[in-house]
């Protein structure tokens, strides 16, 4: 049988990889860079592993937690309790097992109007957690109700320049003004479902099990997915052979929006949906200190609009020396392009002005995600049918990534579970039809 060819080695990749396995069909990932786990990747130094993306997962995702249980992987450690924000030059705390209504502290820091406002928010996004997605009808009447404006524009700026910017930063790496309410109404039905978790060692356990077994070609770029006659006829490669053509029937990328757009021609109303999902770039650093830096009861930071950090927090609960400085949002991606040890400065000169740093650094890590975080587009379950509708009319191409379902780790795995589905399922009608 002819192996599937899949278009980077991100958790999309890797799961697609795995439930193609599943159905004994196999594989060839092609990956750019010289490991495998994306933006969501575990990085070894030493004695030390760095997580530069997502590392915690809920226990209501049911794909993500089926892995686990496969994999064996069974020893966690608790997601911190709660955030503190930056507000009116003051640290305001946000407890997860709180609604707002009753933080007394932070309801007065936002205003009665926007504790209301927030309590309603809130409430809505975990009664209907479970149908908020974008394969719901739900989230679609959300787009239509909310998404004819940013974030900003719906809420009293204490509100959106607080609490809400803190799902904003962490979810899209861009600012209120920058996003639409549906995708913060993802990611908080996200924040109010299940108990939140990290998987013991790190998230690189995670990935080893799911590459494991897998043909993947690291240090190869594809730079085309070449069609004739409306069907994959194979891919362009850049690897250390040099430029050449593959032979390939059936192709699933998952690489991001702004990459596949350029690997292929599709039709008009295709290219017009992927033009309108976005990108906002950040800087993850990991940085290893020789005495705790996070005071008793804080683990996690959002700073204020206008600081270059959007947020930091201590890698895990029992490990205070060890910090992870998030460089998001607009004031951030002015100062991206400086080297390394300048946006080290900087993450510890803001973080100093809220908790003075009394240690020295041991160990760092900068990891630069200039591809971004998807913050997806208003009314985006139409854009996300046309899409898929333009994938369709070329046989054997299918897509999964951070752009379909939700850019957490279980949305990478549905859109690549899915992604699978609809390969088989198409594959099987042309035999018949054949």
């Amino acid at each position: 049988m002819d192996p599937v060819h899949i278009i980077g080695a991100g958790i999309s990749g890797l799961g697609t990889a795995h439930y193609l396995a599943k159905q004994g069909i196999p594989s060839i990932i092609h990956e750019v860079g010289s490991y495998a786990g994306g933006r969501a990747a575990c990085i070894k130094s030493g004695d030390h592993s760095f997580e530069i993306g997502g590392k915690n997962f809920s226990s209501a995702w049911p794909r993500f937690n089926a892995l686990l249980e496969e994999f064996n992987l069974t020893e966690f450690e608790d997601q911190h309790p709660g955030f503190h924000i930056v507000m009116n030059d003051t640290l305001v705390a946000l407890q997860k097992s709180k609604t707002l209504a009753g933080d007394l502290r932070l309801a007065s820091a936002i205003g009665t109007r926007g504790a209301f406002q927030f309590r309603n928010f809130l409430a809505f996004a975990r009664q209907n957690a479970d149908k908020l997605n974008y394969t719901s009808g739900l989230i679609e009447q959300v787009e239509k109700t909310w998404d004819h404006t940013t974030i900003d524009n719906h809420f009293t700026k204490k509100l959106a320049t607080g609490p809400l910017r803190l799902f904003s930063i962490i979810m899209g790496a861009a600012e209120p003004s920058e996003l639409y309410p549906s995708l913060m109404m993802l990611f908080a039905s996200g924040f109010g479902k299940g108990s939140h978790h990290a998987i013991a060692g790190g998230i690189g356990q995670f990935h080893d099990n799911l590459a494991a077994e897998k043909d993947i070609r690291f240090g190869s770029r594809v730079t085309r997915i070449l069609t004739h006659n409306g069907h994959v006829a194979g891919l362009e490669l850049k690897d250390e052979n040099g430029a050449h053509v593959v032979p390939a029937s059936r192709v699933i990328s998952t690489v991001p929006a702004n990459v596949f757009k350029h690997l292929v021609e599709l039709p008009a109303y295709g290219r017009v949906a992927v033009e309108a999902l976005r990108y906002f770039p950040l800087a993850m650093i990991n940085v290893v200190y020789d005495a705790p830096v996070f005071k008793e009861g804080v683990h996690s930071i959002m700073f204020e609009p206008g600081a270059p950090l959007g947020h930091c927090s201590a890698n895990r609960l029992h490990t205070p020396h060890h910090v992870r400085y998030t460089l998001s949002g607009k004031a951030a991606r002015e100062i991206l392009d400086k080297p390394d040890h300048e946006l080290v400065r900087i993450a510890e000169e803001t973080f100093s002005k809220r908790m003075p740093i009394n240690a020295n650094r041991t160990h760092v890590h900068v990891a630069r995600h200039s591809g971004g975080i998807c913050g997806y587009a208003p009314h985006f379950t139409g854009l996300k049918k046309d899409l898929l509708r333009s994938v369709e009319s070329i046989s054997g191409l299918e897509i999964a990534g951070d752009y379909l379902e939700g850019h957490t780790m279980e949305g990478c795995l549905t859109s690549a579970d899915l992604a699978v589905s609809r390969l088989l399922a198409n594959t099987t009608e042309r035999s018949q039809a054949a």
